[in-house]
């Protein structure tokens, strides 16, 4: 089936959202302004401002439950006294912004889509805009599988939805596509001779363009439906690239005599953004900030006390902020996230299985996984050959992290995860691509002095041309890929949503729905249903019940308990209600008998589909039957 032209252009809803995030973005940078100054690079200050509005909002939240608009507006406010500073400085990045217009474009209208956005993301940012302040058991549902999730991110999607005056449900997404220029912004600027990323000249357009190409398309870890959804790997990846690069730099200073605090000031508001993306942020905190102390530690002239005073000083607002989430997330639910398994169930015994999994991941990923091999030997040859220089003082505190955060991933899959995903080492690539950012900073700058000599050895027009070719894929890539970008419109994603549409203009506010999705019996399918209705224009406020069997006894049991409403996603082959088999079917309960008020028929050639989107299950969509007429 042809997709509707339509969803590839930003609807005036989208338009508004993007300008309360872009807002959002500049204010949050000048709080980052305001705390490290006028010699920070715009990107760093961007990382720091959101991990100053953490602390500020988490803090609020915990304490009472009074609205989060009032620190928001505040810190607004506060923030509007280095705006101008910090939209004029930031006015040096306006070639890579230029060259990422194509990239913003087609994502634009890119709908929430992928299983833990509809399961717990963006139902966890929505609550933030609906009521002002965090979940909790006695407070109204949040229809969150993970309600006690950190919320970081979605801190942000409630700045933009103050400001767009609306809930801005594709702001984390774009979010992670700002902290991603961010993130080419300083891999550009550790192309320059002998740059570590610290000058805040104007990036020219090589040192754009490569820079964009560096942290997005020539990542081995960059994965679209990963890293442009809500999801917390772009975040993580950027926020441990900042942190990594800032304690070099911390060393660096250290050692020359410098001031160490606006360095601690500027790494300790990386390191609160990091901490609370996701829950398994803190194993990513622990392993970097271990590295940078570990690495200063060994050098032979660094004053010790001094420089773990600094570090601990840079840890301590995360390690607060971490605590204060954990004491809030155990006072305040009874589930609510994931916990670790008792100390009698970890999975000792399965350990050798977890590693043979691991290992094969690797081999299934093998061009990230040899990138990391890279710099490992990169860091152990330039510990011999070099000590103690600036690439090889970077170089260990990339290579601590990845081996460390390694480390922490095998000991969540023994203590954390359940014995079926231990074993096959669940979403291990996905984890791990939190580090491939510092990756491609450990191949920046190990192979640096090699491409610049080379490159300067071309010809002029060779150059020219070089660098008009690199302009050019960063412009020309987003159109070639397309369909990899738009992970949104994957079947039956498109069908799903239509449906979703067109039963909610048939309801009102207050009404009560069943969801009957054959098959969905982990809610993936049930989470996106719902999560359109709610969460995106026009905004249905509805109570929902979910059942995955359509059958008789299921409608005998819903019109007992006050269900005079029903939304079956696949009725049975032989119909049901009235309704005829293999289509979607909205039901009322009417002078005592369920009755089809809607019927939708689904593409015919939908069960044959080849490609579906990954976990919504085929029953649920008729996916495993074949349609019995045509879309109406």
């Amino acid at each position: 089936m042809a997709v509707d032209a339509g969803l590839y252009l930003p609807t005036l809803h989208e338009l508004i959202c993007f300008g309360g995030l872009a807002i959002g973005i500049a204010l949050v940078a000048s709080l980052g302004t305001l705390l490290t100054g006028s010699r920070a690079t715009p990107e760093l200050r961007l990382i720091v401002g959101w991990g100053a509005l953490c602390l500020v909002l988490t803090a609020w939240a915990i304490v009472t439950p009074l609205s989060l608009g009032i620190p928001a507006i505040a810190l607004g406010a506060v923030a509007l006294l280095r705006l101008r500073a910090t939209i004029r400085d930031g006015a040096g990045l306006w070639r890579l912004g230029i060259l990422g217009i194509p990239l913003l474009l087609i994502l634009l209208p890119l709908r929430p889509s992928q299983a833990d956005t509809w399961l717990n993301l963006l139902p966890n940012a929505a609550y933030l805009f609906d009521h002002g302040m965090l979940p909790a058991d006695d407070r109204p549902p949040s229809y969150s599988f993970l309600p006690a999730a950190p919320y970081n991110t979605q801190f942000v999607a409630f700045i933009a939805s103050l400001l767009a005056g609306r809930f801005a449900e594709t702001a984390m997404g774009l979010f992670n596509l700002a902290l991603l220029f961010a993130a080419a912004a300083l891999l550009g600027r550790s192309l320059m001779p002998g740059g570590d990323g610290e000058t805040r000249r104007s990036l020219t357009w090589h040192q754009a363009a490569i820079g964009f190409l560096l942290a997005v398309p020539l990542n081995p870890g960059f994965i679209p439906r990963s890293f442009l959804a809500p999801y917390g790997e772009a975040p993580l990846a950027v926020t441990v690239l900042f942190a990594a690069w800032l304690g070099a730099r911390l060393q660096r200073g250290m050692l020359e005599g410098a001031a160490p605090y606006p360095g601690v000031v500027a790494l300790a508001g990386v390191f609160a953004a990091l901490v609370n993306i996701k829950q398994s942020a803190v194993g990513l905190l622990l392993a970097c900030g271990v590295s940078i102390l570990t690495v200063g530690l060994a050098h032979p002239r660094m004053p010790r006390a001094r420089w773990s005073g600094a570090i601990a000083l840079s840890m301590v607002p995360a390690l607060l902020l971490y605590g204060a989430w954990r004491w809030y997330a155990l006072s305040h639910f009874a589930v609510g996230e994931l916990k670790p398994l008792p100390f009698a169930e970890w999975h000792f015994a399965l350990l050798p299985e977890i590693l043979a999994a691991i290992i094969r991941e690797m081999a299934r990923r093998a061009t990230y996984f040899l990138a990391i091999g890279v710099v490992l030997v990169a860091a152990l040859v330039s510990a011999r050959r070099r000590p103690w220089d600036d690439v090889t003082v970077t170089l260990g505190i990339i290579a601590g992290t990845v081996v460390l955060f390694t480390g922490f991933l095998v000991f969540t899959y023994v203590a954390h995860f359940p014995a079926e995903w231990a074993v096959r080492a669940h979403s291990y690539f996905r984890y791990m691509s939190q580090v491939s950012l510092i990756t491609m900073l450990g191949l920046v700058i190990q192979f640096r002095a090699i491409a610049i000599a080379w490159f300067g050895r071309l010809p002029d027009r060779f150059r020219r041309f070089a660098s008009a070719v690199s302009v050019g894929l960063v412009i020309l890539l987003p159109l070639i890929f397309l369909p990899f970008l738009r992970f949104d419109l994957e079947p039956p994603q498109p069908d799903v949503w239509k449906l979703a549409k067109s039963a909610e203009a048939m309801l009102a506010d207050g009404d009560k729905l069943a969801l009957v999705l054959p098959g969905d019996s982990d809610d993936i399918a049930g989470s996106m249903m719902r999560g359109v209705m709610m969460f995106t224009p026009p905004r249905k406020a509805l109570t929902f019940r979910m059942e995955d069997s359509a059958d008789e006894d299921t409608l005998r049991r819903l019109a007992a308990e006050g269900y005079r409403r029903t939304l079956i996603g696949c009725v049975p082959p032989g119909g049901l209600a009235g309704a005829p088999g293999n289509t979607a079917a909205l039901l009322i309960w009417q002078e005592g008998v369920w009755q089809a008020q809607a019927v939708w028929y689904y593409p015919p050639d939908l069960a044959a589909r080849r490609h579906w989107s990954a976990l919504l299950p085929r029953q649920a969509f008729c996916g495993a039957a074949q349609a019995t007429g045509s879309g109406n």
